[in-house]
């Protein structure tokens, strides 16, 4: 008997083992993000919360502030009736307080001592291969703005080496950013 299961199973391992696997490439371009914490010891805990740009900085709980200028030739606002936030690497920096920012559209200005470089997006091997948003040698965390119950809080994105008093670890995730657009993000 093992050695008819032995049979059966030796081709069944190579037969497994010869079919191709594809290994998708992490996208370019823009992408959305998600906050995604596990309730560890603690009531608070987020699987992909949105997170959205406002006032230069981006959020959980929080809706996306957008802006198109009326009056402009030729620009139909209509458009761009999206609410969304779409991500660009190069345009988002850690701020000199650690807070996960970005720049106003059509400027590079950024705070003196702003984090530019060490973003990376990456995708996981397991846990269904998501695709991760990593800031070199720094840690995202979800600090509380509002009070309230901990899941309807809002909370600001930071990235730090060390857990800022009051915040709480997070992963982010990205996806393919959704449909509408926005002009930009005020």
């Amino acid at each position: 008997m093992k050695s008819v299961l032995a049979l059966i199973a030796c081709p069944l391992a190579v037969l497994a083992a010869s079919i191709p696997r594809d290994v998708e490439a992490v996208p370019s371009g823009p992408f959305s993000a998600g906050a995604w914490k596990i309730a560890q010891g603690t009531d608070v805990f987020f699987f992909g919360t949105a997170i959205n740009a406002t006032g230069g900085k981006f959020y959980i709980n929080r809706d996306t502030s957008t802006y198109c200028p009326e009056g402009v030739s030729g620009l139909d606002c209509t458009a761009y009736s999206g609410s969304g936030t779409s991500f660009a690497i190069g345009n988002v920096y850690v701020a000199p307080d650690g807070s996960l920012s970005y720049t106003q559209a059509h400027s590079a200005s950024m705070p003196s001592g702003s984090i530019v470089t060490g973003f990376s997006r990456e995708q996981s091997q397991a846990f269904g291969a998501p695709i991760y948003l990593y800031s070199a040698n720094l840690s995202w965390y979800l600090c509380p703005v509002t009070e309230g119950e901990p899941r309807e809080r809002t909370y600001q994105i930071f990235a730090s080496s060390e857990a800022p008093e009051g915040c709480y670890g997070t992963q982010v995730r990205t996806y393919t950013p959704g449909s509408g657009h926005v002009w930009q993000y005020a």
